[in-house]
């Protein structure tokens, strides 16, 4: 290994080995909290004051500082990064795929309506790459592995693979066409698949020799129906990446269960309107030195698994990632009030009518409409989805009009599939 290389390799391996140390030494949770308080207190003494937002106000405890949120740190994003990058010149420089020295610009998909934009070290990108090969591939060294990346916006936080001088890794734009690449991918034949739900499953579905010895899902929610026909497909446990643009918050273990990075984050918890079983996350990075992430409270719906995982992380488990904030239904109630309904139960209510759904859209419309709608070779059970869904309903005191058909539903494409979606506000 020559030139510019050495330096990155190092860097990545030394992060992989501290967070390997940090899981083999963070067994409890009162280990856990304790390396949290002291990393916090550091942060919040020393760290913070680098940006203008928090330049006089170091010091304080934790909860004296304001939650922000996508809207307000995009407001002053200038007030947030150590460049003082404001989100139009992050923007342009994301567009133009340029960036300062030493440093990435990237950007959310915007699924949500509008762009968030992040800003990152290299020094960053490859303690990123480190903590996910400590947590998702641990024995990477060993073997040199070709890893596929199939998401529909690239990013330099993906070439500290290839500076690890272990890693092959292609990246597969799926702006370019989900179908064309997939033929690329299989060309390939990696070892490692990394992609969306949707995007593993229409890998699983098609007539090809890929055979990876490992499979991880992002950037969407993954169903337990998609789960099953991409395990049974490829003949191996799928684990999720929970990243953001934010940053990265969990990585499943090798038995499939999703842990916090605890070593990294703090993380605070706010419930959820319809659901007590789900908690939606405030984060607080302490290892980030660019972009302050202090008390940020993100959009998604998180329902948390108290009992020890058999593979003896004492890092919290994330049972699932249900989906968003922005899609808790809020259908007018049978008074003059309205009920939140969250993802999980719509969807819930759906594949529990019949083994035989495979897929399906419920999207809310307005306050008192609901639409259903169908794979086409569905029509035999569409009848028991609505009955199932409009029961539901009716249990949670919700008035709606639901409307069901069968439809051609839309193939993988770029941006995130939801399959539970409310379009009215």
């Amino acid at each position: 290994m020559v030139g510019p290389a050495l330096p990155a390799a190092a860097a990545i391996m030394a992060a992989y080995a501290r967070a390997r140390w940090l899981a083999g030494t963070l067994t409890t949770r009162a280990r856990i909290d304790a390396w949290q308080q002291r990393r916090l207190r550091d942060f919040l003494n020393r760290r913070i004051t680098a940006v203008e937002a928090y330049k006089d106000r170091a010091g304080q405890p934790l909860d004296a500082y304001p939650q922000v949120d996508k809207a307000t740190m995009m407001a002053r994003f200038e007030a947030y990064n150590t460049l003082r990058l404001d989100a139009p010149t992050a923007r342009s420089a994301w567009q133009a795929g340029e960036a300062p020295a030493g440093f990435a610009v990237g950007a959310s998909t915007g699924t949500s309506g509008n762009r968030g934009y992040y800003v990152i070290s290299d020094a960053e990108r490859h303690a990123w790459l480190g903590v996910i090969l400590a947590r998702g591939l641990p024995g990477f060294w060993r073997q040199r592995l070709r890893l596929a990346v199939l998401l529909p916006a690239n990013s330099r936080l993906y070439d500290a693979a290839n500076e690890s001088g272990r890693l092959a890794l292609r990246f597969f734009d799926l702006n370019d066409g989900v179908e064309t690449q997939a033929a690329a991918v299989e060309a390939w034949l990696p070892d490692v698949l990394i992609a969306p739900p949707k995007v593993l499953r229409l890998l699983a579905g098609r007539d090809s020799k890929l055979a990876p010895s490992h499979v991880f899902s992002g950037a969407e929610v993954l169903d337990p129906l998609d789960r099953a026909m991409i395990e049974a497909r490829f003949a191996v446990t799928v684990r999720e990446i929970y990243m953001a643009t934010e940053g990265l918050f969990a990585v499943a273990c090798p038995l499939g269960r999703l842990h916090l990075l605890e070593d990294h984050l703090l993380f605070e918890w706010e419930a959820v309107p319809g659901d007590a079983m789900l908690k939606s996350p405030v984060i607080t990075d302490f290892t980030r030195r660019q972009q302050i992430m202090l008390r940020y409270r993100m959009n998604d719906l998180l329902e948390l698994d108290g009992s020890p995982c058999p593979c003896g992380s004492a890092f919290t488990t994330v049972r699932s990632v249900a989906g968003r904030l922005d899609d808790v239904f809020q259908l007018a109630g049978s008074g003059s009030g309205h009920v939140a309904i969250t993802p999980d139960v719509i969807r819930n209510a759906v594949v529990d009518a019949s083994p035989h759904i495979h897929d399906f859209r419920v999207t809310q419309t307005a306050p008192d409409r609901v639409e259903l709608r169908l794979p086409r070779d569905c029509a035999g059970i569409l009848d028991l989805a609505r009955d199932s869904l409009a029961a539901r309903f009716r249990h949670l005191g919700a008035r709606v009009e639901l409307a069901a058909r069968l439809d051609d539903l839309p193939p993988p494409g770029p941006g995130k599939l939801r399959r539970v979606c409310r379009t009215c506000r």
